[in-house]
């Protein structure tokens, strides 16, 4: 009976709600990111520093978690105008929370903050999440929001045609001068304070292209897929207001007590700034992204590979070599076909992505793990992560051992360009979901990544996979060899041979 009742309520909810056309029109007025006040810290500082200011942009690459949580720490205490932050998924958790209460400490020194959070990633409570809207500060915008708030699971399915589409960009903009992006998060696990460990990269710019990607916030921001919580959940008050930010500040007591803050405070990104040799590589930079319209069900424009085809135009340019770093890496027959052009133009092309033991996402290793051979076979080099990497010297965590999932997002062109963002290279970033990043041509930044490319591939890290001679696959590493995926369990790998049986290759 039960089960006849939910499916009535299914066909119900998608005879309704897919029958409307849009999300309700908001009222709202069109916001911009401010500019910088002439004496504001980040404006002084970016002041001493730039080469040439009006064309070059000045970035710094931020590979461990603590020091991606000190930046962004940072660059939020040291706002004067506006703070503009966007991101897929905002947890609720211990960086969720700190993150929270530095912004509203900037709010509450009168620095605008607005939030922009994907309504499938939104892991803050509701009562949270409005109560920071009613600040006079700050506001919060959820991202192609679910309909049915109080039944998440029976708007996804009533509503898929439309929610399937999601905003999986990751960006910080700060007084319309500093910047980052990259593959974080907000949560735990981001951060390297979670057991298990995302490995990722995330970069802080300065310069022109904060305010390049300022204007794609801004876009997001006036999109009608942004919608303001005001407008879906109930108002809050002054005393809901009160109650979070006691809350929060307690958040905050607790983690300068703590080993946390003390490892943000001793962390490479702070030391550096205050020993003022913090390594910053100018030159001309790109903000590639898809526009909003790309994730609206309703327009001309869904579904259309805006980034991707940027970062064509690159790869076609190759002339020596390409790194891939994609935590979901599925090709598709047209992603082979190009990295086949490639290769039989003797562009070399080595590629790191999850082993099926450090993924999180069995369907995505079943749809990757049939496009192995061919690769290999065309002459691709090929790695995966493995599962203790995150135990290793490189990684600095809170939480004692820590098991290791590749996050990363980054292509590295002939080793004099670099692209890291939120894009990885499966059908949903592709065709989907909106992505966004920085293009960054710098020789020296771009060997930097390449050779934390090479640490990363090394047998401490990662397994390397060959064909045998009977062309069968094969994990190298420690001078061991196996012929099945390592570090996998029997339940692991017969779960991702059954899901590889279901045709949701477009989806994964």
């Amino acid at each position: 009976m039960l089960t006849i009742r939910a499916l009535c309520l299914v066909a119900l909810t998608s005879l309704v709600y897919g029958c409307a056309t849009h999300l309700p029109q908001h009222d709202m007025p069109p916001s911009f990111v401010l500019p910088a006040q002439d004496d504001a810290p980040l404006a002084r500082y970016l002041d001493d520093r730039l080469v040439a200011p009006d064309v070059w942009s000045a970035f710094n690459p931020l590979y461990e978690g603590k020091d991606a949580l000190a930046a962004r720490l940072y660059l939020i205490d040291q706002a004067r105008s506006g703070i503009d932050l966007q991101t897929y998924i905002y947890a609720g958790d211990t960086t969720g929370q700190l993150i929270a209460a530095h912004l509203l400490q900037a709010a509450d020194r009168g620095v605008r903050v607005r939030l922009l959070v994907d309504d499938i990633g939104s892991g803050l409570s509701d009562v949270k999440v409005t109560s920071l809207d009613w600040h006079s500060n700050i506001e919060v915008r959820l991202f192609n929001p679910l309909r049915l708030r109080n039944l998440r699971l029976l708007s996804k399915v009533g509503e898929f045609g439309r929610i399937n589409h999601r905003m999986h960009n990751k960006l910080l903009v700060v007084d319309g001068v500093a910047m980052i992006t990259g593959g974080r998060n907000i949560g735990d696990e981001y951060f390297a304070l979670s057991p298990m460990d995302f490995q990722d990269i995330d970069i802080i710019g300065l310069g022109p292209i904060a305010r390049e990607a300022g204007g794609s916030f801004d876009l997001y921001w006036n999109h009608n897929l942004a919608q303001p919580v005001s407008k879906i959940l109930p108002r809050s008050d002054d005393k809901a207001l009160a109650k979070v930010r006691r809350e929060l500040i307690s958040v905050r007591r607790q983690a300068a007590r703590g080993p946390l803050m003390e490892a943000v405070a001793d962390s490479n990104f702070i030391r550096a700034l205050q020993d003022n040799r913090l390594a910053w590589y100018q030159g001309p930079a790109e903000w590639l992204f898809d526009p909003p319209a790309k994730a609206d069900a309703h327009s001309e424009l869904t579904g259309e590979p805006f980034l991707t085809r940027s970062l064509a135009k690159h790869t076609g340019a190759l002339e020596h070599e390409l790194l891939v770093m994609s935590a979901y890496f599925i090709p598709g027959e047209q992603g082979q076909a190009a990295f086949d052009r490639l290769l039989e133009r003797g562009v070399s092309v080595s590629i790191l992505t999850n082993s099926l033991a450090t993924t999180d996402v069995l369907a995505v290793h079943s749809g990757y793990a049939p496009y192995r051979k061919p690769l290999l076979e065309s002459g691709a080099k090929l790695w995966e992560l493995r599962p203790l990497a995150a135990q290793n010297e490189r990684v600095n965590t809170f939480v004692g051992d820590s098991l290791a999932s590749l996050h990363a997002k980054k292509l590295i062109f002939d080793r004099k360009s670099v692209f890291i963002g939120s894009l990885n290279l499966d059908p949903r970033s592709i065709n989907l979901n909106t992505e966004a990043g920085v293009l960054v041509e710098h020789a020296a930044l771009a060997e930097y990544m390449s050779s934390l490319f090479v640490t990363w591939t090394d047998d401490d890290y990662a397994w390397r996979v060959v064909l045998d001679e009977q062309g069968e696959l094969q994990w190298l590493a420690d001078g061991k060899t196996w012929s099945r995926e390592p570090g996998s369990s029997r339940t692991r790998r017969f779960m991702t041979w059954l899901v590889s049986w279901l045709p949701i290759e477009s989806q994964l």
